[in-house]
């Protein structure tokens, strides 16, 4: 018993809070304005009339003074970045800082800004960061003072800058540590996982210690592994004397015996606490999430995690979050990766800049593969004033800054050093692609590197060789040909179309050196708006004002799944929606919003079938043609009814792309497709006619959410029948008002219309295809949170939210 109470004592120690360090979240009480005004980095610049915000912010999803929404036809990155604006902002932020600061070290750090950020403390200049993705941390020790301090921040988001929709501002969080000026280095240690089994692994961790101080510092580092269940497991301890004013790195390594393995089925986390001791005093405490996990890829077997082969069923993805912008927060980033387990995708591609910190934390608790991609650009830009101008000068920062935030995140499993290079198959490219994949071998040699390869051409296999892993944007074709030419490589599915993903899949299935695929895209986004619907123009694809929304996700906007998604679940086998159906939409009622015909037939690909969950007769003649009812299933049979009449039994395999054809004239009524196996059924899947619209009907992702000033609900509202039948049309043009009340405010509404020219924050937003979605954000008081919605001629609907006290911070 006394060993027990030994080791009971020792992690209550570790586990204590060292005196010297503290963080300070720089989230609220920022102002803003958005112009350029002079001096105003300046200590005494007057910003009383600037307005007070909340960082993350994003001021391109705004709208700006005046106006009823923030689409512009003239927005001179137009219909890119969903015809919204970007230009010049200012942020100014004063914060209060203890007496002994000088004799501490202080860093700020921002997760990302967007972008060509310039920062100021106390009107001298800390530095500028041009990458709108990418951390960056800034020590100001000298430059700050007791009491009130003044960080100012310019951003200009000078247009085009981007090929989609990228918001503007400090988009994701920013913080101030203030540390002892001997330290752990803030990016953490480097862990890794050398040696894995079921029955023991080996832990390594590089951690390392800065000492800022004019003396050296003898020190004692303290690492403890902490499972799931706060047990701890294992533990190293190294001793080491700091040089003055110099870095040093500390090597641990940690036995676990039996250990818990990471993977997509089982996503196990350990917790490495780090103390760091000086003179018998805790003064630096790092707390790092990791797993453990073994990682390969070799053209025989594919992908093996653990051993265990995993075919990548990923989805490319960007980082706006639609209603809410470019911001980063984090449960509208989780909610987005919960949405995309539960259809049945395992990885995501983080196209094209690395994902935030929130974004990775959320793929490790569920399980998500992910390809962490660093650049869409390089010295050959795509846009004007893109990311291509500063490549020269920032990339390796920007590199080491993508790999130092994913490095100890066991869903990372590939760096992606870039997307569709323009001067890929010129020798420029290929000394380019080996810099970069050499110094991210250097910086971390535990997992592959890759690149979204678009071009064949005389020079790309130059290009290639400096890739471990290969990927192709809309290249099947390729897969078999290049592996007879070269056997070891591996491939994958970079980019590919929705409309063709029966033939992607196939190729997974049936070649092991295609290690998965991942469709363009798995969620919807802002920008590039229109490429995922009919009538392409010479513009690539581009749709004209007012469309802002790519179209090309199979996850809507709003979160909700398209026809497509299920479709693949069957695909992929994941048993979720073993059989669904869906009506296609009249020709003679039109489509989406025209676009211009002509332009390259194959992008047509990105498009997906006209199909609707509804069964009506659309205000169509009853003597209308039959309706063509598409029907999906992995069963082996698939059976059409009508208020109970059969309309046939049709075979559904490989031979059949997993589909049947129904031809069904429309009665009011039941439209029901059943799934045999073994000739019994063994699942169905039904639509019913609505009646008359009688009321809005409210639900919410999560009753509960946390008093922090960030977290989120989701609500969505939609319109029913009386007897609670969803009322589905193409457009509703049912306006309605949402109102927050008490411990929350409303963050933004959507609605997933790609053309509508209404505010995402007013409140006031029309249905689309019978719903729309709110998001409501918690405030920083616990208490009770009352969502009211109300349209004309509608009941007003109310739904509770309860804004709980958060749990105790935890210590970095």
């Amino acid at each position: 018993m006394r060993a027990v109470s030994i080791a009971l004592a020792s992690l209550a120690l570790a586990l204590a809070s060292p005196a010297a360090s503290k963080t300070i979240a720089l989230t609220t009480d920022w102002r803003f304005f958005l112009g350029d005004p002079k001096l105003a980095e300046r200590p005494g610049f007057d910003d009383h009339e600037w307005r007070r915000v909340s960082v993350p912010h994003d001021w391109s999803i705004e709208d700006p003074p005046g106006q009823a929404h923030p689409f512009d036809k003239d927005a001179p990155g137009g219909a890119s970045v969903a015809y919204t604006d970007g230009g010049v902002g200012w942020y100014r932020h004063l914060v209060d800082l203890p007496r002994d600061v000088r004799d501490r070290t202080v860093l700020l750090r921002f997760e990302a800004v967007y972008m060509d950020a310039q920062i100021w403390v106390n009107g001298a200049s800390v530095g500028r960061h041009a990458n709108g993705y990418t951390a960056f941390t800034l020590d100001i020790s000298d430059k700050v003072k007791p009491g009130a301090n003044t960080i100012a921040v310019r951003v200009h988001n000078e247009q085009p800058s981007s090929r989609w929709y990228s918001g503007s501002g400090i988009i994701r969080p920013a913080r101030l540590e203030i540390l002892d000026r001997v330290h752990i280095d803030p990016d953490g240690p480097t862990i890794s996982t050398p040696s894995v089994s079921s029955a023991r692994a080996e832990v390594r961790a590089r951690t390392i210690i800065a000492n800022a101080r004019k003396e050296p510092a003898q020190v004692r580092l303290d690492s403890i592994v902490i499972d799931s269940q706060g047990r701890e497991v294992g533990r190293g301890q190294a001793s080491a004397t700091l040089t003055a004013g110099a870095n040093t790195a500390i090597d641990q390594a940690v036995t676990l015996d039996r250990p818990a393995l990471w993977s997509p089925a089982s996503p196990a986390l350990y917790t490495l606490v780090q103390d760091l001791v000086v003179d018998g005093a805790l003064i630096d405490r790092r707390r790092t999430r990791f797993g453990v996990r073994s990682l390969s890829f070799d053209a025989e077997r594919g992908l093996l995690i653990n051993g265990e082969q995993v075919r990548l069923r990923g989805g490319a993805i960007h980082s706006d979050s639609y209603m809410l912008g470019g911001i980063s927060l984090p449960r509208a980033d989780e909610r987005k990766l919960e949405l995309m387990k539960a259809a049945g995708y395992n990885a995501i591609r983080s196209a094209h800049n690395p994902p935030s910190a929130a974004t990775l934390e959320a793929a490790d608790r569920l399980g998500m593969l992910v390809i962490d991609e660093a650049f869409d650009a390089w010295t050959v830009g795509k846009k004007d004033k893109d990311y291509g101008r500063f490549f020269k000068d920032n990339w390796k920062g920007d590199v080491g800054s993508m790999v130092a935030a994913g490095r100890n995140h066991p869903s990372v499993i590939m760096w992606s050093i870039g997307n569709e290079i323009p001067e890929l198959s010129q020798p420029s490219g290929r000394d380019t692609a080996m810099a970069l994949s050499d110094l991210i071998h250097q910086l971390d040699p535990t997992r592959p590197v890759t690149s979204a390869v678009n071009q064949f051409a005389p020079g790309t296999d130059d290009f290639i060789r400096a890739l471990d892993v290969v990927g192709y944007n809309y290249f099947p074709e390729r897969y078999a040909w290049d592996h007879a030419t070269a056997p070891a490589r591996v491939m994958y599915g970079s980019e590919s179309f929705s409309g063709q993903a029966f033939d992607y899949w196939s190729a997974v299935e049936t070649m092991p050196w295609v290690v998965g695929d991942f469709v363009w895209t798995g969620f919807d986004y802002l920008g590039e708006a229109s490429i995922g619907w009919t009538g392409f123009n010479d513009h690539f694809g581009i749709g004209p004002y007012p469309w802002q929304l790519a179209m090309s996700g199979e996850i809507d906007a709003t979160g909700h799944l398209r026809p497509s998604a299920y479709y693949r679940q069957v695909l992929w086998k994941t048993h979720l929606t073993p059989t669904s159906a869906f009506v296609e939409w009249p020709d003679a009622l039109g489509s989406m919003p025209d676009k211009a015909s002509g332009g390259p037939a194959a992008l047509r690909n990105w498009v997906q079938d006209d199909l609707v969950p509804a069964w009506e007769g659309f205000g169509l003649p009853a003597d209308y043609m039959p309706h063509k009812v598409a029907v999906f299933s992995e069963n082996e049979e698939v059976e059409l009814f009508v208020n109970g009449r059969s309309l046939g039994r049709k075979p559904t395999s490989k031979a059949t792309e997993y589909k049947a054809t129904f031809w069904a004239r429309f009665e009011p009524g039941e439209l029901k497709a059943v799934g045999y196996v073994n000739g019994k059924p063994a699942s169905q899947w039904v639509l019913q006619t609505a009646g008359a619209l009688s009321a809005v009907r409210l639900a919410v992702d999560r009753p509960r959410i946390k008093a922090d000033g960030e977290d989120l609900a989701y609500v969505t509202a939609e319109l029913v029948d009386a007897q609670g039948r969803p009322v589905w049309a193409r457009k509703n043009d049912v306006g309605l008002s949402f109102k927050v009340l008490g411990a929350g405010v409303l963050a933004g509404v959507g609605n997933g219309d790609p053309v509508a020219l209404e505010s995402f924050q007013s409140g006031k937003r029309s249905t689309y295809h019978g719903r729309a979605v709110a998001v409501v954000r918690a405030g920083d008081k616990p208490g009770a949170v009352q969502v009211e919605v109300t349209g004309a001629g509608l009941p007003p609907a109310t739904l509770a939210i309860e804004a709980d006290p958060p749990p105790p911070a935890e210590d970095r």
